[in-house]
Parts: structure tokens; C-alpha cells; sequence
């Protein structure tokens, strides 16, 4: 079996994740905040606890939810479903922006975070927060899933790698957060955030695209 297929996957799902949690989000923006009022080590441990809550839910998925949609041929729709999520999102993302309307509610909870932070600590809350986020549950069950269906032929080192590559992903941009934060530095300006959006809009909407263009020449 050829392995050029799966590190293309992996490499996907490496950039793919970057591009999803680098878009100001109700964790990153906790974190940023937790960085402001607490320190770096504080929104490293936030960070932290979002990762083991992706851990989990990988394994769930794994074990759980993906058996039963192969089971029901349900499977193979996973990645248009997750390839047309993807290019709406990046497409209504950079149209949002360039209308110059407001920016999403996402980035605008970051008092939220703080609250759910000041009353349960930072590993708590780094769960609690992307728990309560709706787009965290719709990724996973979407992109993620598609992720888990496309490295399935190669095994426990396929998910293995895909793991790997999801959390990859996330700590490529956590990482650089929280030496930003260590620095007192502002992450999410207004401006920033909105050349931030355009950029990361366009990026998600191309890898829909892929995923969808790779969907129809399956399907062909």
C-alpha cells in the first residue's frame, strides 16, 4: 500500500487544524485573556486542558461514533459534508470581513471565558470553554470524522499519526500564543484580527475545496 496518500492526509489535517484554531475562537481568546490577567502559565495550562479534551474526544470517535457510521455506509459521506462546512465557513468568514461587518460572536467571548476561568481554574475552564462552543462539536463530528474515515486503511499507525498531526496543528499556533502572552503583547487587535480572518477565511475555504474536489473524483 502506497503511503504517499496517507501523508498527504496527514499533512492536511496538520494545516487544516492550525487554520481552525488560529481563527480567533472562544478558547484562543480565553487564553489570550487568561495570558492578561494571569499569566503565560496559566493560559499554557488552558491550552493544555483544550488538548486533552481533543484527545478524548479523538478516542471517542475512534472507538465510537465512526464504527457506527462505516457501519451504516454513513462513513464515506464525511468528507463532502466536511469539504462544503469547510468553504461556507471560510467563504462567509472572508465576506464577513470585507463587507466590514461585525466580527464573529466567537471572538467576542472572551468575558465569558474569563467568568468560567475566574470561577473554575484554567484547566477546568479549558475544557468547559470549548465544550460549550458548538463550532468545537461540529468540527470534530465533521472534519475530524473525515479525518479518522481517510487514514482508516492504514491502521492504528494512521490514527496514530493523524493524532499526531491534529495536535500538531494546535500547538504550532499555541505555542507562539502564549510566548506572545509571556510578553504582555496584545495577539488580537482589531486590525489584526480582521487580516487574520481574510487570510485564514481564504485557507479554509481552498482545503474545502480540496476535500470536496477529492469527494467527486472518488465518487467518479
Amino acid at each position: 500500500m502506497s503511503f504517499l496518500p496517507l501523508a498527504s492526509t496527514i499533512g492536511s489535517a496538520f494545516v487544516v487544524t492550525f487554520v481552525t484554531v488560529a481563527v480567533p475562537n472562544p478558547s484562543t481568546v480565553g487564553a489570550s485573556h487568561y495570558g492578561v490577567l494571569r499569566g503565560a502559565r496559566a493560559a499554557a495550562i488552558f491550552l493544555g486542558a483544550v488538548l486533552c479534551l481533543d484527545v478524548v474526544v479523538f478516542f471517542v470517535l475512534v472507538h465510537g461514533l465512526h464504527p457506527l457510521l462505516s457501519a451504516i455506509g454513513a462513513a464515506s459521506y464525511l468528507k463532502p459534508l466536511a469539504g462544503a462546512g469547510l468553504t461556507i465557513a471560510g467563504l462567509v468568514m472572508v465576506v464577513t470581513v470585507l463587507r466590514g461587518a461585525s466580527l464573529p460572536q466567537s471572538m467576542r467571548l472572551a468575558s465569558d471565558a474569563e467568568d468560567r476561568g475566574t470561577v473554575h481554574g484554567p484547566f477546568v475552564a479549558g475544557v468547559l470553554v470549548p465544550a460549550a462552543n458548538p463550532g468545537f462539536w461540529i468540527w470534530w463530528t465533521t472534519v475530524g470524522t473525515s479525518f479518522i474515515h481517510a487514514v482508516r486503511p492504514w491502521g492504528n499507525l494512521g490514527l496514530g499519526l493523524l493524532l499526531a498531526a491534529f495536535l500538531g496543528g494546535a500547538v504550532a499556533w499555541y505555542v507562539p500564543l502564549v510566548w506572545a502572552l509571556s510578553r504582555g503583547r496584545q495577539v488580537f487587535s482589531e486590525r489584526a484580527q480582521r487580516v487574520a480572518l481574510v487570510v485564514l477565511g481564504c485557507a479554509m475555504a481552498g482545503f474545502g475545496v480540496v476535500l470536496l474536489w477529492r469527494s467527486v473524483a472518488a465518487f467518479g
